[in-house]
């Protein structure tokens, strides 16, 4: 997946932008159940497109309101939170599912230089110091690694 711009509201409008910095603009794999999903929506535009007739926008989103245009960000988050309710799970915020990927990939040991990369964070301390939360099992299997070296 590559991405290069976002889209934002200015006033009454929304505009598609240039990311916030370069760092942010890179392609990237996609983890199989994401891009199985991104298939899944893919598929289902020309059905959609079909449904809304003369009223379709055309755009390359692949993510779109049933008419073809651009999801209101506040609606994406009502969405989210609906999702969150139907899945039976506390709701969080995006960016806090944000979160929880930059501290799974801790807990699987990633590289901090890969977690900076796949949260597209220009600086470092953006994603160790804001974005990961180590859990106590992580911390506790660290601990246990560092009693072994030092019993040497």
């Amino acid at each position: 997946m590559t991405i290069d711009r976002q889209l934002q509201r200015v006033g009454a409008e929304l505009l598609h932008r240039e990311t916030k910095t370069a760092a942010s603009d890179a392609t990237r794999p996609l983890p199989g159940i994401c891009t199985v999903a991104l298939g899944g929506r893919c598929a289902a535009q020309p059905t959609a497109r079909d449904a809304a007739g003369p009223a379709w926008q055309p755009s390359d989103l692949i993510f779109t309101t049933r008419y073809g245009r651009p999801v209101e960000p506040r609606n994406f988050n009502r969405f989210w939170e609906q999702r969150c309710d139907a899945a039976g799970v506390r709701r969080i915020t995006v960016r806090d599912a944000r979160r929880t990927c930059a501290s799974l990939l801790a807990d699987l040991d990633a590289d901090p230089r890969v977690a900076v990369q796949i949260l597209r964070h220009a600086q470092f301390v953006i994603t160790l110091e804001i974005y990961t939360v180590v859990s106590s099992a992580a911390t506790r299997g660290a601990l246990k690694r560092l009693g072994k070296a030092l019993d040497r």
